[in-house]
């Protein structure tokens, strides 16, 4: 860190290992999109599944500035968001850990950092933390955007390209660490401008529809929330955190930390709700807590880690069709995959198949600003043509009788199905975890 030398070097190292120990510790056992970001309503990390399925496929492809999923265009993130998992893929091949390590860490930074600012006591409540612990852990853009935006603001002197870092990593969410750095912000236009210039050069219009329309406006300002920001953070906040939930208040009205000022005001900014965006919320209030905590308090902190490690290390439990995905995936199989109304996070895009598409019940296409149906990669069970690279990457069927021919038409496509289903074009395979394979002739 600034200024440090001899033994300060060797202490700040030590803490960003103990930092990265504690974080990745059994993290090669935790399946992708495990867990959960909303444990109110037991809503996974489907983004991870998403995000590591683009990376992977940016490393096989040697494509390194243009994201994909599904074989089409992805903008759904800055190329941040996708880039250094893709180049630890790269380096060290496909797994939990190697798609993880970018938020493992940064994850230890801003732990490190943490304890920069306020000692030892923000750090055990910052690493005590369910939400910043899960997303360490997990291949997102949250933690990787709290720590450029922590290095922002504890290198106000020089620290410009965290700033632009932050603002690759999850766009107009990183705007705020620009506060720290308002003299640069020159230099941050200049490292951010080129990516966004090429993309919207080369690939107009998907970029303009998919990462401005619809990713910053349509999700981001005017997304119909289904509960207020008033009641639904607090109650989030609470159940993820009681102790910074408490603490949050009293620090924001006698304290008028900036930081978790500007935190908090945020949350009330998006029409979109999401849990993880308390992480800075939570990190601020640490940092406050842990400025508070110093001399005799300083236990606290460690008695509140302790008291949660058991439950944080606890692996979580996979998405129902992950086991039926890798017992598929085992068969080593060239057919195509056709899924059938699966809630598997997007795991199966992650797992080595030759293609998998998915087919759900319904009768319209997911909003969004790009036509998908135009397309050809949302289509209607009935449109399914079998050919060696069939279009669409999502059918819709009807009723049943649309069901039932799609699943006809796709004699030369595996199959998997919620166990009662069956295809009498396809000869049954392994049920596994309530789901099971159903194999082409």
């Amino acid at each position: 860190m600034v200024g440090a030398s001899g033994p300060q070097r060797s202490q700040v190292l030590g803490v960003f290992l103990l930092a990265l120990v504690w974080l990745g510790w059994g993290v090669r056992d935790v399946t992708l999109a495990s867990g959960y970001t909303d444990p109110v309503r037991q809503i996974r990390t489907q983004d991870e599944a998403l995000y590591s399925s683009i990376a992977m496929g940016m490393a096989d492809r040697n494509e390194w500035l243009t994201p994909r999923f599904l074989g089409r265009l992805a903008f759904v993130k800055p190329i941040l968001a996708f880039l250094p998992s893709a180049l630890s893929v790269e380096l060290f091949g496909v797994s939990n850990w190697s798609l993880r390590l970018p938020s493992l860490l940064l994850g230890a930074l801003a732990l490190t950092l943490a304890w920069r600012m306020a000692g030892w006591g923000a750090y055990f409540l910052l690493a005590a933390n369910y939400t910043f612990f899960s997303l360490s852990r997990a291949n997102m853009t949250d933690v990787p955007l709290l720590a450029c935006t922590m290095a922002a603001m504890y290198w106000q002197r020089g620290g410009w390209p965290w700033a632009a870092a932050a603002i690759l990593w999850k766009s107009v969410a990183g705007l705020p660490a620009l506060l720290w750095q308002r003299g640069h912000w020159r230099w941050i236009a200049l490292a951010v401008a080129p990516w966004h210039l090429y993309q919207l050069a080369t690939n107009t219009e998907w970029y303009w529809k998919e990462h401005i329309l619809d990713e910053h406006l349509h999700w981001g300002l005017a997304a119909v929330a289904q509960e207020p920001a008033w009641r639904f953070y607090p109650v989030r906040a609470w159940e993820i955190d009681p102790w910074l939930a408490v603490a949050a208040l009293p620090i924001l009205l006698w304290r008028r930390d900036p930081w978790l000022g500007l935190s908090i005001g945020l949350l009330f900014l998006f029409g979109y709700r999401n849990p993880t965006y308390l992480l800075p919320v939570f990190a601020a209030t640490a940092v406050a807590v842990g400025r508070e905590l110093q001399g005799r308090w300083a236990w606290l902190p460690v008695l509140i880690l302790l008291y949660r490690a058991s439950a944080l290390h606890e692996t979580p439990v996979p998405v129902p069709s992950y086991g039926a995905g890798m017992a598929y995936a085992a068969l080593h199989r060239s057919q195509g995959l056709l899924a059938y109304g699966l809630a598997d996070e997007f795991v199966l895009t992650t797992l080595p198949l030759a293609r998998v598409q998915y087919v759900l019940a319904g009768t319209e296409a997911p909003p969004h600003t790009l036509d998908f149906r135009a397309r050809g990669i949302v289509l209607f069970g009935d449109e399914y043509r079998e050919t060696i690279a069939p279009e669409g990457t999502v059918f819709l069927v009807r009723d049943a009788a649309e069901r039932d021919r799609l699943f006809a038409a796709a004699a030369g496509h595996d199959l998997l199905l919620p166990e009662g289903m069956a295809s009498p074009s396809h000869t049954p395979g392994a049920a596994v975890g309530g789901f099971r394979i159903w194999l082409c002739h």
